[in-house]
């Protein structure tokens, strides 16, 4: 399997691809992996494809938000807000 972009979403399926029997690669083109400073959101669906391959409690060991969250514009007017429980439900 190709997969193309070394992403949470591409390294997930990767690492679910590898664990079934399947040959590997996984492209990227920036030079190397490295905090941005940018946040993630990972929804409660990505968590609960995380729990198959594994990762889904280590995931939430290094989670720092546990309030509520949304999207803002540039400028920081809010667009949406949710609470962690509406979003599990």
């Amino acid at each position: 399997a190709l997969v193309i972009g070394a992403g949470v979403g591409g390294l997930t399926a990767a690492v679910a691809l590898h664990r079934d029997g399947w040959p590997v690669t996984v492209l990227e083109r920036a030079p190397r992996i490295e905090a941005v400073g940018a946040g993630l959101g990972i929804t409660p669906n990505a968590l609960r494809a995380l729990d198959l391959i594994g990762f889904g409690d280590t995931v939430r060991s290094l989670r720092t938000w546990t309030g509520e969250g949304g999207l803002r514009t540039p400028s920081g007017r809010w667009l949406s807000r949710m609470t962690n429980d509406a979003a599990a439900e």
